[in-house]
């Protein structure tokens, strides 16, 4: 299941959790996080904190 999503960088990427719906306080539990380009398409690797994939995403933009 997909959660939020968050804009992040100059060109169009957002990062999104995954994860899985606790039955008993109806939150989501984020597993990892997804990189998705400005198309919608998600990056191979799955991150394991909002931080990492921010770093991530900077990196790719100083190329």
């Amino acid at each position: 299941m997909i959660g939020n999503v968050t804009a992040w960088g100059r060109r169009g990427y957002t990062i999104l959790e995954e994860g899985d719906l606790d039955p008993v306080t109806r939150m989501l539990r984020v597993r990892h996080y997804l990189v998705a380009d400005r198309n919608g398409e998600t990056v191979p690797q799955r991150f394991p904190s909002l931080e990492v994939a921010r770093a991530y995403i900077e990196a790719l933009e100083e190329q």
